[in-house]
C-alpha cells in the first residue's frame, strides 16, 4: 500500500478538515444512527448502479483498513471519482505558492502569543519556528499539528483508492480543479487563521481527544455521529456551508451525469454524505434510491 510522502499533499489532505479542530464545544454526545455504513449504493431513474464511499482523508497507519467490499465495488465500476486530482503537479505547485505569505507570522500576533507558539513547536514537536515564519497560519497548523496527531507516516483512503483505480485501469475523474481547491483556503483571513492556530495550540490535548473520537466514529461507520461532532463546533455554520453544503450542491449534477454514463465509484470525505444537504439526501431528493451497503 502506498503511503503519504510529500508534505504538500499531506497539507492538502489535512486541509479538507479545515475548521474542525478549533472547537471548544465539539466533544458533545452524538445520537446513534439507525443504519451505519460508509458505503452506499445509488440506483434508479436511468443511472447505472453506482456507489458512494465516505473516506477519512488521513488516518494513523495502524488504524487503516480498506474493506474488501469497498475494493470489489471499485473494481466492478468503470469510473472512479474523487474530490480532486491528488496526482496533479498543478496542485503541488499551487499549494506551494498559496501557503506562502510576504509577512512573518509574528506580525500577526502579540509577542506573548508568538513565544507561546515558538515554545509549543520546540517542546512538543521538537522543531524550530524559524523555518515556518512565512507560512500562512492555516497551513502551518496542519503541517505542524497533524503529524503529532496522526503519526509521521499516515495512510490516506483517497490515495489508496486512487492507486487501486490505476492498478485496475479504471477511468478517473475529479469534482474540483486544483484552482477551486486552493480558492477554498483563501476564504479565511490571516487574522482568523492566526486565532484558530493559537487556539489549537492552547487546546492541543483537547484536539487529540477530538481526533480520537472522530476516528472511533469513522471506524464504527457512524456517519450521523461524525456529522454531529463536526457541526457541533462553534461557528460551524460558516465552515459547514463553505466546505460541505455548497460543494455538495455543486457536485450533484456532475455526479448524476457520470452515473448516467457508466457505473461509478465515488470517493469523497465522509462528512459530505450525511445531513440535510449531504449527498445521500440530495440524491434521494432527485428521486434516486440510495441505500447502505451493510455487507
Amino acid at each position: 500500500m502506498a503511503t503519504y510522502k510529500g508534505g504538500f499533499i499531506w497539507c492538502f489532505l489535512a486541509s479538507l478538515f479545515v475548521g474542525i479542530f478549533f472547537s471548544s464545544e465539539a466533544l458533545c454526545s452524538t445520537p446513534a444512527p439507525q443504519k451505519q455504513s460508509l458505503l452506499w449504493k445509488v440506483s434508479g431513474k436511468g443511472i447505472k448502479t453506482s456507489y458512494i464511499y465516505g473516506t477519512f482523508h488521513l488516518v494513523p497507519k495502524d488504524q487503516f483498513t480498506l474493506p474488501e467490499n469497498v475494493k470489489q465495488k471499485l473494481i466492478k465500476s468503470q469510473a472512479v471519482v474523487f474530490e480532486v486530482d491528488l496526482d496533479s503537479p498543478r496542485l503541488n505547485s499551487l499549494l506551494s505558492r498559496s501557503m506562502r505569505m510576504s509577512q512573518p507570522i509574528e506580525s500577526l500576533m502579540t509577542a506573548q502569543e508568538y513565544n507561546l507558539l515558538t515554545s509549543f513547536v520546540k517542546d512538543s514537536l521538537e522543531r524550530s519556528m524559524q523555518q515556518f515564519r512565512y507560512i500562512k497560519p492555516g497551513f502551518l497548523g496542519q503541517l505542524l499539528l497533524y503529524p503529532k496527531l496522526l503519526g509521521y507516516n499516515p495512510e490516506s483512503y483517497d490515495l489508496a483508492l486512487l492507486n487501486l483505480a490505476k492498478k485496475w485501469h479504471r477511468s478517473v475523474y475529479v469534482l474540483e480543479t486544483p484552482e477551486e481547491q486552493i480558492a477554498l483556503f483563501d476564504k479565511s483571513t490571516l487574522e482568523k487563521q492566526t486565532t484558530e492556530l493559537l487556539n489549537s495550540v492552547k487546546q492541543f490535548d483537547r484536539q487529540r481527544k477530538l481526533m480520537k473520537k472522530m476516528l472511533n466514529l469513522y471506524q464504527q461507520q457512524d456517519l450521523d455521529g461524525l456529522y454531529s461532532l463536526i457541526t457541533a463546533q462553534e461557528e460551524s455554520a460558516e465552515t459547514q456551508g463553505l466546505l460541505l453544503d455548497e460543494r455538495n450542491h455543486k457536485w450533484l449534477t456532475p455526479l448524476v451525469n457520470m452515473m448516467q454514463k457508466e457505473p461509478s465509484f465515488v470517493a469523497v470525505g465522509a462528512a459530505h454524505l450525511p445531513g440535510e444537504n449531504g449527498l445521500i439526501q440530495l440524491l434521494r431528493s432527485k428521486g434516486f434510491k440510495v441505500e447502505p451497503v451493510l455487507e
